[in-house]
């Protein structure tokens, strides 16, 4: 295999689905033997960085024309890395909004733009009148004309026919799951609880409707305590509801997890509650350790993991009765994991995908 030179741009590397996504297939093209240069735009890092991948830190800082001044410096900052380099880089991957606005102008023929979220919900929701028609035309200026990749399908829908955007190509390329990694990550020595237990893994904000579950683990009469691995803004919120609900001994919030994935591998069930997601990586890691999941059908994300039998274990979203019988009938009657289940999001065959890009 000829080795090769990968760049990747991200807002920053702080603790996030589409900072875990671009670690793990940064990771993964170095076991691959290429080299991988990661510019992060906010100086903010929550994950442990390998040696191997060379970081570099944008400083962005909110100012009188940022934009304009940190393009300028991004643009720079990419051809000194290239001089040190003495090679052009092989292929750009361009993560997160501010990361493509930065981005904007630099000429490279292998550059490609990754959605992480479906904007319709992220970044249009409640908008109405001109507020909605001038966000939605900010989101045409920032992205028509690119080359994109889309985390899911329901994604590429929504840029397509909700924001109207006129990209120059598009394609969805699924998130990876490194498998070997994480059973490794599984197997190493935690404090695991006692009790049987059902787990909910993601940060502490409204979009993933921690209301939602609460409620609906109310409802359920079962021997099993409900775990809480996270932290955000909304963690006072959902302190105060775990109280109103008399959920007290029957809720552990763990906090932040480096690594949740113990947690994980010995729950009874994984329950993802989200209003909206892009592609929750969430669930193809929990199947991967063979954990039973319960999704909220989302927009996007959830649907495209959770196909033929796996779409039964879908639950309307925000129906609290439906995700409680859910959590009912899972429990006392568990049903099967097959390994085709996560087939299409192996690291491997991802890193395919972006090999291919580089032809």
């Amino acid at each position: 295999m000829i080795k090769k030179k990968i760049l990747m741009v991200i807002d920053s590397m702080g603790i996030g689905g589409a900072e875990k996504v671009t670690l793990t297939l940064a990771k993964g093209f170095i076991k691959e033997g290429h080299s991988v240069d990661l510019v992060i735009c906010d100086n903010i890092v929550g994950f442990d960085i390998p040696s191997k991948i060379k970081l570099y830190r944008l400083n962005f800082q909110k100012s009188f024309m940022d934009y304009t001044r940190y393009r300028h410096k991004l643009h720079n900052l990419i051809k000194k890395i290239v001089e040190t380099n003495q090679k052009e880089f092989d292929l750009i991957l361009v993560n997160l909004q501010k990361s493509t606005r930065l981005m904007s102008g630099y000429r490279h023929e292998k550059i490609f733009h990754i959605v992480h979220s479906t904007f319709s919900q992220s970044a249009l929701k409640d908008k109405k009148g001109l507020k909605l028609f001038f966000r939605k035309r900010k989101l045409q200026q920032i992205y028509n004309g690119l080359n994109i990749i889309t985390v899911s399908k329901g994604i590429e829908d929504d840029l397509l026919n909700m924001i109207d955007i006129l990209p120059k190509s598009i394609q969805t390329i699924y998130n990876p799951v490194d498998v070997d990694e994480l059973c490794e990550l599984s197997m190493k020595q935690q404090i695991i609880p006692k009790d049987n237990y059902i787990v909910h893994i993601g940060r502490f904000s409204k979009v993933k409707r921690h209301d939602i579950l609460l409620k609906a683990f109310q409802k359920i009469d079962l021997d099993v305590k409900l775990i809480l691995v996270g932290d955000g803004e909304e963690k006072e919120n959902i302190v105060q509801l775990i109280d109103e609900l008399n959920l007290n001994k029957r809720v552990v919030l763990l906090g932040f997890l480096q690594n949740p994935y113990p947690i994980m591998k010995h729950a009874k069930i994984l329950i993802l509650s989200s209003e909206y997601e892009g592609l929750p990586t969430v669930l193809i890691e929990a199947l991967a350790l063979d954990t039973l999941i319960i999704s909220t059908d989302c927009k996007s994300g959830p649907r495209e993991i959770m196909v033929n039998e796996l779409s039964n274990y879908l639950v309307k979203n925000k129906n609290i009765d439906a995700l409680s019988n859910k959590i009912n009938e899972v429990y006392t009657c568990p049903y099967l994991i097959k390994s085709s289940y996560i087939e299409p999001f192996i690291l491997s065959n991802i890193l395919l995908k972006y090999r291919l890009l580089m032809q």
